[in-house]
C-alpha cells in the first residue's frame, strides 16, 4: 500500500478543503415527517473528499508528485494519505489533476482526494 505523506512528501498549501458528504436516504412523509437512514455501515456513511493545491513547487517534486497520482490511476490503488491536522485514512484520485507551469523551474498541481473504506 502507497503512502502518500512518504512517497511525495509534500504538504499542500493552505486553502486545503474537505468536504464531507454523509451517504444517507431520507424518506419524506405528508405533515412534514420525515425519516433518516444511514446508508451502509455508520463508520464508512461520512467519506472526505479534499481538494488540495501544491503551489511554486520545483520540477522535481512536480514530476514525483505526478507520478505518484499516475501510478495510482494505472493500478487503481487506493493509497494512505494523513492531511494536515486531520486523521490519516484511505484515498483515491477522484477524477483529474492539473499541473500549471507558474515559471521557469515552478509548478502549480491540483488534485482531488476521494476516502475510500477498504481494508
Amino acid at each position: 500500500m502507497a503512502n502518500f505523506n512518504t512517497v511525495v512528501n509534500l504538504e499542500p498549501n493552505f486553502g486545503l478543503t474537505v468536504t464531507n458528504r454523509p451517504k444517507k436516504k431520507i424518506v419524506k412523509f405528508a405533515e412534514g415527517y420525515e425519516h433518516r437512514i444511514n446508508f451502509g455501515l455508520a463508520e464508512h456513511s461520512n467519506p472526505r473528499f479534499l481538494n488540495l493545491s501544491f503551489n511554486d513547487i520545483t520540477e522535481a517534486q512536480s514530476d514525483t508528485l505526478i507520478g505518484f497520482l499516475s501510478d495510482r490511476a494505472n493500478d487503481n490503488d487506493s493509497f494512505d494519505y494523513t492531511p494536515p491536522n486531520d486523521t490519516s485514512g484511505k484515498f483515491v484520485v477522484e477524477g483529474d489533476w492539473v499541473k500549471t507551469f507558474n515559471s521557469a523551474g515552478l509548478n502549480s498541481v491540483k488534485v482531488a482526494f476521494r476516502e475510500v473504506f477498504e481494508p
